[in-house]
């Protein structure tokens, strides 16, 4: 099950509910996304996914923005900051263990203060050719004028 906090704009941030499993140990969530995109309202066309592990609160992750893809961002375990700057607003959230976050083309992303064995797990939805990137926030801004 999924549960939408807040959407702003093509930013939509989202909890995933775990599945009751009673008398057995952990929580089972889940994962999948066609059924989460459904509940997202966005198109499902999954290209791959990762996960990073092994973050500490010292550096940040990210500074960059997908010029031809979108992505799911769920944080598997732990806490974390995002900051996310559509090219006129920036907005920040905390995520928590089973929450996450979808983020449109286009938008910067930079995620730091990792806490408590952070895990994120990675979606990149719909994108056919080699990923776009662009990893200067001036010249991320300038693609506005």
């Amino acid at each position: 099950m999924i549960e939408i906090i807040n959407k702003i704009n093509n930013i939509i941030y989202f909890k995933l509910i775990p599945i009751i499993t009673e008398n057995k140990p952990g929580e089972l969530i889940d994962l999948n996304l066609k059924n989460i995109c459904k509940k997202l309202d966005i198109q499902f066309h999954f290209t791959k996914s990762f996960y990073i592990n092994e973050l500490n609160s010292k550096k940040s992750r990210g500074k960059h923005s997908n010029d031809n893809c979108t992505e799911l961002l769920i944080c598997a375990d732990g806490t974390m900051d995002i900051k996310l700057h559509d090219g006129k607003n920036e907005y920040k959230f905390s995520l928590k263990k089973n929450e996450g976050i979808y983020i449109d083309k286009n938008i910067w992303i930079d995620f730091y203060n990792f806490k408590n064995a952070i895990v994120l797990v990675f979606v990149d939805i719909d994108y056919n050719e080699e990923k776009k990137s662009c990893y200067d926030f001036e010249d991320y801004l300038n693609s506005f004028k």
